[in-house]
């Protein structure tokens, strides 16, 4: 009986650290703002720039050197028919050849705002200006 007791101790331990878990992963999710644009751009450089191309034209070497064809995010109309629980299905659990953003590398709340940041890329395109032509020049 008395070996009993000493264990309900270690099971109060326990049970408070497991319950503190969710709460605490809550907390950290909170912690980053979906609309971080600072945080989404880092994600998207470490995670996404090599295959998806800097400006999200998805026209990379490695694409070519593995014969892939991803949607140019650059143009407006390649993200409208999508969702952003369907966009955000596909970086979480990957598809296809794409990986998927582990947990450990990105938290939902992170993954919504990478969504976002993507979303932009085709906006930030689309109403960029063209650069001006040179005027002649006055020799």
């Amino acid at each position: 009986m008395r070996r009993n007791l000493l264990l309900v101790p270690v099971f109060l331990v326990w049970l408070t650290a497991s319950s503190h878990t969710p709460a605490q992963q809550a907390k950290d999710a909170a912690a980053v703002r979906p609309d971080d644009p600072a945080r989404s751009k880092e994600i998207y450089r470490r995670d996404c720039l090599v295959c998806h191309g800097a400006n999200g034209d998805g026209k990379t070497e490695i694409l070519k050197d593995r014969a892939l064809n991803l949607p140019n995010w650059t143009d407006p109309n390649s993200l409208g028919g999508r969702a952003d629980q369907q966009l955000f299905n596909v970086i979480r659990f990957g598809r296809g050849k794409m990986p998927a953003e582990s947990l450990g590398r990105a938290n939902d709340g992170e993954v919504k705002g990478l969504v976002h940041y993507i979303r932009t890329i085709a906006r930030f395109e689309a109403n960029a200006e063209p650069a001006a032509a040179p005027g002649p020049s006055k020799n």
